[in-house]
């Protein structure tokens, strides 16, 4: 979803090229499939270009993935990290474990540490039947088998939380105005979808607070995939963190 023109033209709000081609005009682009992720291709299985590892996982393996996959393709530091959904929590921890290899992030509708919290007796529920339910319950039939990625949430949150804070650098935060699009009846008993947004809206307030002067920017009429529905916005975005940077002179 990242590098796909025929998924941009499924979506008519979509303006201009796909994030990665468009910041490839000017800067080196790197993207990787994490083992057990989906291929966002209807009627493929999981992603074939990685080797299937044990599941679970934390964020803590994934981070100690992608340093090890950076330092394998010789990518060398510094890192501008661009992170969508869960990968905002894994490039969070990135940064906070090797502070000196990051020098900006831009995170897409990211996961924030603090979801759990703001949904306070409702995130047990959440965590274990909408975004880690049961493997007879995923709702796309290659994501029911061992091979899967399934990453323990409590476990990952408790490693950010003790992990070194994250110095100080440009970030911006872009956050949907739509509502999760989950299917009509798949929510469990107990929770809403309007408690979900609440919450999850709420947590984006907090990753803006990690750094000062950070934008705060609202994809008007985007649901989650912020990068699909609207990519020049992810693409000015992520821009803007970089000449931030390099007014750092970093």
């Amino acid at each position: 979803m990242w590098t796909r023109q025929d998924d941009l033209s499924l979506l008519a709000q979509a303006a201009g090229p796909p994030v990665l081609p468009g910041l490839a005009r000017t800067d080196r682009v790197c993207a990787y499939d994490r083992p057990g992720t989906l291929r966002y291709i209807t009627g493929l299985p999981l992603t074939h270009r990685t080797t299937p590892v044990a599941q679970p996982r934390t964020a803590a393996d994934l981070v100690a993935e992608l340093h090890s996959l950076l330092a394998a393709a010789r990518v060398p530091a510094p890192y501008v990290l661009v992170g969508h959904s869960l990968g905002g929590l894994v490039m969070l921890l990135y940064g906070r474990t090797y502070p000196n290899q990051v020098r900006g992030m831009v995170f897409v509708d990211a996961f924030s540490p603090t979801v759990p919290a703001k949904l306070g007796p409702l995130w047990p529920l959440y965590r274990d039947r909408v975004l880690n339910p049961p493997p007879r319950a995923k709702p796309i039939p290659s994501l029911r088998g061992p091979a899967s990625e399934v990453v323990k949430l409590d476990a990952s949150i408790a490693q950010v939380d003790r992990a070194p804070p994250l110095p100080t650098m440009p970030l911006v935060v872009l956050t949907k105005t739509e509502p999760f699009r989950i299917q009509p009846g798949s929510l469990p008993a107990g929770i809403t979808l309007p408690e979900i947004d609440k919450a999850y809206q709420g947590a984006q307030n907090d990753l803006v607070t990690l750094a000062p002067t950070t934008p705060h920017i609202f994809a008007t009429g985007s649901e989650h995939y912020i990068q699909l529905s609207q990519p020049d916005l992810v693409i000015d975005a992520t821009l803007l963190v970089l000449s931030r940077v390099a007014s750092r002179g970093k």
